[in-house]
């Protein structure tokens, strides 16, 4: 259309302009090369899809999935990625056209399984490091794995995924939970810190499992998202944390339930 307009709406003249014309085959090729790639990586979401539920991969399909792809469901945070990504929206299920537009966005030159394999490092090198990444994949595990309608995340789920998310996330470097500080109480707006390093602690880690077994109720939204800015925010000896901030409560009593342990 581009060249019909340039010569006119003469067809001999625009047909022979498109092959004088490198950056008009190039596109062609583009749009050719982007549909094959599309095909292929709807061939694949097929074979992994359920024969009784043709619009989706199910658990199944997942698991086998993520054994072509080297993936441990249980301990892999790769596989949050790939659901945030991919935009799944139950665990383990998959519809096609956001399968297939996740991978595209990953990478427009997977078409294979083997160059799915070949992003995940850098999916979990990203997850760890980058913290707008980090918080999106983070979230997204929350609206994921809730029931239907629930606003609460059952409290093993919560200690499961918080176990497999955050430790490899405070042993990088550069974190994805660096180290913030606030600089407006009343929105907890931050700062970089001179010092990005994270002072919250795997040790913190464990005591925020432990108080949250020994409270024993399960995790709100605003908990699950707030817990992130709060390990960006608290220092190493959780003296700067000020309960003036907008925290939900039980962040409160966790400082408080540390402060405790420290002076004793």
């Amino acid at each position: 259309m581009r060249l019909l307009k340039k010569y006119a709406y003469n067809l001999e003249r625009a047909i022979d302009g498109f092959y004088s014309d490198g950056s008009s085959q190039n596109n062609v090729a583009s749009a050719s090369d982007r549909k094959d790639k599309e095909k292929k990586l709807g061939d694949i979401w097929e074979k992994y899809k359920d024969p009784t539920n043709p619009g989706l991969i199910t658990i199944d399909g997942t698991m086998h999935m993520c054994e072509d792809l080297g993936i441990d469901p249980a301990s892999d945070p790769v596989l949050f990625c790939l659901a945030a990504d991919l935009d799944s929206k139950t665990v383990g299920e998959w519809a096609k056209d956001p399968w297939v537009k996740g991978w595209r966005a990953i990478s427009p030159d997977v078409d294979s399984v083997a160059k799915m394999k070949e992003q995940l490092p850098q999916l979990r090198k990203k997850l760890n490091s980058d913290p707008e990444y980090f918080k999106k994949v983070y979230q997204h595990v929350f609206d994921l794995s809730k029931a239907p309608g629930a606003r609460t995340l059952v409290l093993e789920q919560a200690l499961s995924f918080w176990q497999v998310l955050i430790p490899p996330a405070l042993r990088s470097v550069p974190s994805a939970l660096s180290h913030v500080i606030v600089v407006d109480l009343d929105t907890n707006e931050t700062a970089p810190a001179s010092d990005p390093t994270p002072q919250f602690t795997e040790k913190h880690l464990e005591m925020w499992i432990e108080f949250q077994k020994d409270r024993g109720k399960a995790v709100s939204k605003d908990t699950w998202n707030m817990f992130i800015d709060f390990i960006r925010v608290i220092d190493k000896d959780f003296k700067e944390y000020s309960d003036e901030g907008s925290w939900p409560s039980v962040l409160d009593e966790f400082v408080e339930h540390v402060r405790e342990q420290q002076a004793a």
